[in-house]
């Protein structure tokens, strides 16, 4: 085999001039809306919500001015937003209160219910008896201690009992 010298020429470009002279970004595959020919005094409300769908992470959170929040107020204000919001706040603190009651309600009915587990004090039974007379059922109630409950009467006609 025969030696032979091959001669190899690359071409080196300036990076900065590449940079200069070839876009890399990738502007082809995002699409922005050419705003130059755009006529305000031609718009329409279509036009207005696909240009806010377009801007729409573009637009700032918070601001008094051109952002999410100034656009919540305004339109709330235009709307009687925050009347709808009022009847709100009113009916949910209604059914707070509602909830408190039915809460202390139910203490009340759970210490009702542990009073007759251990017995009943002497003024609950003339309280109890009274209740019965006014009711117009005739009964020798005693109540011990201990919860057991015997009559010696009539109640609703039927014979009493303990239980």
């Amino acid at each position: 085999m025969s030696k032979q010298i091959v001669n190899f020429t690359r071409q080196v470009f300036n990076k900065q001039k590449f940079n200069e002279t070839v876009d890399t970004e990738f502007s082809q595959l995002v699409s922005t809306p050419d705003e130059t020919f755009f006529d305000i005094n031609l718009a329409n409300t279509e036009d207005f919500f696909t240009l806010y769908q377009n801007l729409f992470f573009e637009i700032p959170k918070l601001g008094d001015v051109n952002s999410h929040e100034f656009l919540i107020k305004q339109s709330t204000e235009y709307i009687g937003f925050e009347e709808q919001n009022q009847t709100i706040q009113a009916l949910l603190d209604e059914i707070t209160e509602l909830r408190e009651q039915n809460l202390e309600i139910r203490r009340q009915n759970l210490d009702l219910v542990q009073q007759f587990s251990t017995g009943v004090v002497s003024t609950e039974r003339q309280e109890l008896a009274t209740g019965a007379d006014i009711a117009g059922i005739q009964t020798t109630s005693a109540i011990t201690s201990g919860g057991n409950l015997t009559t010696g009467g009539n109640v609703g006609g039927s014979g009493g009992g303990g239980y």
